[in-house]
């Protein structure tokens, strides 16, 4: 006889006492949630959008072209042997590395959707291919520290970290031949760029809305819990939260060491609303990511203690004194360099489409 399992009533009790005490807060102080979501619109239509909205074409365009499989005929030999996974998770990390959060999560779904990862593939590949792309680091923790030397620093421990938690992730005596990969249908020869361009536009508006509610939820609890909480604990809560809001506020604190740590956990991390986003982007393709947040976890952890290691071994390479913040002055390295290397990657799915469709041709005659 079966036992049906009763959930327990604050399952369902407590997302309704959250909701209402949402709605509450929103009804008393409509003003806080006004400025909060007003600077997380112009956070999103300022940096986000045009330093994002081009990587995710690329990515799908990147996927769709073929592209993703000379990447992963370059890299193979290295993702069997480090990782345990196919050739053809490569692209995933490459483009998690260089476009930010969440393309690498968007391209690691993609793959497992055309049937070039297994799921369980694709939920071990989420652990880590995910990351800040140097168009954040460069354009603004570089601008915050006033020092491109520093921003490189701290983009080097991000690389290292992913990788490191990829390792921490590999399966352990599985052996997954690294240069052929896997055998699965080619992509199509037409891509249907509607198509991609409406799956771009859909996933930015859900790390848009994403960014904006979690604005206004760190207005509110900053407002809340603010009086009373030390500086560093309230930029450290907000960077667990947001990762723009968080790195943003590190010029707050005195002690460089202590902004370098925090930088290089939060880049690692991603915060949860970075968390979110990965969710909603790889949920159309049945995907849980239930190693995502464990890897983030682990990846902070590295990093920071990566970045205390270098304070100590070599302080020259992150300098207690640091200059002035130029934030204003580096958005736009942020935007050329996101945009410059979005275009790259579109170059390079065009030309492998070319090729294929020059293939194709080839074999049409010799038939």
């Amino acid at each position: 006889m079966e036992v049906k399992q009763q959930s327990s009533p604050w399952a369902a009790a407590i997302p309704a006492l959250l909701s209402f005490f949402a709605i509450l807060a929103l009804i008393l102080d409509a003003g806080t949630a006004v400025s909060a979501a007003g600077r997380g619109l112009q956070l999103c239509l300022e940096t986000v959008v045009p330093s994002l909205f081009p990587f995710l074409v690329a990515a799908r365009l990147f996927t769709g072209s073929g592209a993703a499989q000379w990447c992963a005929r370059v890299l193979g030999p290295v993702m069997g042997p480090a990782f345990g996974l196919p050739s053809n998770g490569a692209a995933a990390v490459v483009l998690g590395l260089l476009g930010g959060y969440p393309v690498g999560a968007q391209t690691a779904a993609s793959l497992y959707g055309s049937g070039q990862l297994t799921r369980k593939e694709a939920e071990q590949l989420l652990a880590f291919c995910s990351n800040a792309g140097p168009a954040f680091i460069f354009g603004m923790v570089g601008g915050l520290f006033g020092s491109g030397k520093i921003a490189a620093v701290l983009f080097a421990i991000h690389i290292i970290s992913a990788v490191l938690t990829g390792l921490a992730f590999r399966t352990r005596g599985r052996q997954v031949p690294a240069a052929t990969g896997r055998a699965v249908q080619p992509p199509s020869k037409q891509l249907d760029f509607s198509a991609m361009m409406a799956g771009a536009v859909k996933t930015m508006g859900l790390i848009c809305g994403c960014i904006i509610l979690f604005h206004v939820i760190t207005a509110f609890l900053t407002r809340a819990l603010g009086t009373w909480m030390p500086p560093a604990v309230e930029i450290g809560l907000s960077g667990l939260l947001e990762l723009t809001s968080g790195c943003s506020r590190l010029p707050q604190l005195e002690a460089a060491g202590l902004r370098y740590c925090m930088a290089s956990g939060f880049l690692a991390f991603g915060g949860l609303c970075v968390w979110l986003q990965t969710k909603s982007v790889i949920a159309p393709y049945g995907l849980t990511g239930r190693h995502y947040l464990a890897g983030k976890v682990i990846q902070g952890t590295i990093a920071v203690l990566l970045t205390w290691g270098i304070q100590v071994l070599f302080p020259s390479w992150l300098p207690r004194s640091l200059p002035a913040a130029a934030f204003p002055n580096h958005t736009g390295l942020l935007r050329a360099t996101a945009i410059v290397t979005a275009l790259f990657l579109c170059a390079m799915g065009i030309w492998c489409l070319q090729l294929r469709k020059k293939a194709g041709k080839e074999e049409a005659l010799d038939v």
